[in-house]
């Protein structure tokens, strides 16, 4: 089992963050979907395509809970619910979900000069989640 860490100094650089690094190692965990949405979202980040991050990383968190992998099959029903429905799992599958069902304006949305850093910021959150969610799982393994 390992265990992945972070900087907030490695994840702010997109062109040389933290999941592209350790993509062939993280990729090992993950089943044939999962696999294919990581590779997009790993192109997404390259390019700093905010939306597109914020959009697969929401994905990518639901596919691998439904997947069934060894990894996830290995985990109990509590384990897998306390890991999936955190308070930042949550945030992260309603920014994706205001982003691509639209009900209303949203920062980030909204016309304004700062809305790219808002974007930013919020694709760095994303990640972040993403990466404690995966440690979450490596850890239980």
């Amino acid at each position: 089992m390992r265990v992945f860490k972070l900087s907030l100094k490695k994840i702010t650089n997109f062109k040389n963050t933290f999941l592209i690094n350790n993509y062939i190692e993280i990729k090992k965990y993950l089943g044939p979907h999962g696999s294919c949405i990581f590779y997009e979202l790993t192109e997404a980040i390259k390019y700093n395509n905010y939306l597109t991050i914020i959009i697969l990383s929401a994905t990518l968190i639901d596919v691998i809970k439904n997947e069934k992998t060894d990894i996830i099959n290995s985990l109990s029903g509590i384990e897998i619910n306390s890991i999936f429905s955190s308070y930042e799992a949550m945030w992260l599958r309603q920014t994706r979900n205001s982003i691509v069902h639209y009900e209303k304006p949203i920062d980030g949305l909204l016309g304004n000069k700062e809305d790219n850093k808002i974007l930013e910021e919020y694709s760095v959150k994303t990640i972040t989640i993403l990466l404690k969610i995966i440690n979450e799982i490596l850890k239980l393994k």
